[in-house]
């Protein structure tokens, strides 16, 4: 033992240093402190409640972020059991790995849930913009209506109408079209020549599947929508030669 006065080593147990001084207590420990550290277990706590604001304000899809605190949180519990003199936060590691595995959990059920809703709004916003391009071409199959009194003859006149090519659906097929004809005489005299007026008209898309006539068929006829099984019960449609 080293004494305070004049820095010579001194007999542990002795009173007095052979400089003079004398000891008044207990000579402090001289064995090191140890400070445990609460850093694994609050850096988990954090992180999972990072990941808990990034899932409610941006999506439910970043719910997986807690696998980072929850892996913290069992590495937090693993150091302060193999040394309890170093590590705490013991308390604090456990609840945040519950609550991260109870809200991943949880999130996965609700997002396995909402599947066939996500599913189904992405085939309403595909239909909806096959839909708006058919009511693109409608509007200016209208406006040649209202100026020549029929609509075009087929798709070749069409694309003179529209000065670009046929719009395609959403899945980059082309959106068909075809008029109907009618024979109508001009005037009630019997020698009146007749001449062909299309005054009806339809825009289809062959839907997902590329295949016409089935049930995923997007069809416009006359500015209104038909589903494919409404189609077939409607009176047969005389078409022109363009198919």
């Amino acid at each position: 033992m080293m004494c305070p006065c004049c820095g010579d080593d001194i007999r542990i147990g002795a009173e007095t240093c052979p400089c003079g001084a004398r000891f008044v207590g207990v000579p402090l420990d001289e064995t090191p402190a140890r400070i445990r550290h609460y850093g694994p277990a609050m850096t988990a706590l954090l992180l999972l409640a990072l990941a808990i604001a990034l899932t409610a304000i941006l999506t439910k899809w970043l719910a997986p972020l807690a696998l980072v605190p929850a892996w913290l949180a069992m590495r937090a519990l693993r150091l302060e059991k193999r040394d309890p003199a170093s590590y705490g936060g013991r308390q604090v590691a456990a609840v945040t790995l519950g609550l991260a595995l109870v809200g991943m959990v949880g999130m996965a059920t609700y997002g396995v849930s909402s599947i066939p809703r996500a599913l189904d709004n992405y085939r309403v916003r595909r239909v909806a913009a096959t839909e708006a391009a058919m009511h693109h071409v409608a509007a200016i199959l209208e406006d040649y209506k209202l100026t020549t009194g029929s609509y075009p003859k087929n798709t070749d006149d069409l694309k003179k109408v529209l000065s670009e090519a046929m719009p395609s659906d959403y899945w980059e097929k082309t959106i068909r079209y075809r008029s109907e004809t009618e024979l109508v005489a001009e005037g009630n005299r019997p020698d009146a020549i007749a001449k062909v007026s299309y005054t009806k008209f339809e825009l289809r898309s062959a839907g997902a599947d590329g295949i016409d006539g089935t049930d995923d068929d997007i069809i416009m006829r006359d500015g209104v929508f038909f589903t494919s099984a409404e189609i077939k019960k409607l009176p047969a449609v005389r078409t022109s030669s363009d198919r």
